[in-house]
């Protein structure tokens, strides 16, 4: 589990980089052109960047809990219930 959970905070800071990078060059080029930042652009490309980031470390420690689980034996499928 706690493979998962290293392997998965070294993918989310990447792609936390990657997005914040990426991000910055499409808002500078596609969004503002040549115009200045405006003041909130900042902090839209720090949330986005955080949220892409949360959400490969979730998906990362969600897979590692999941490898982790015993498998369930044949042949002990759940019976249902009485009717």
């Amino acid at each position: 589990m706690w493979r998962h959970v290293l392997i998965g905070a070294l993918a989310a800071v990447g792609v936390t980089t990657f997005v914040a990078v990426f991000g910055a060059g499409i808002y500078w080029l596609w969004l503002f052109g040549d115009d200045p930042w405006p003041n909130w652009a900042g902090n839209a490309l720090v949330v986005v960047a955080y949220s892409f980031g949360s959400v490969v470390f979730i998906g990362f420690i969600a897979k590692g809990a999941r490898l982790n689980r015993p498998p369930r034996p044949v042949g002990e499928e759940e019976l249902p219930g009485p009717s």
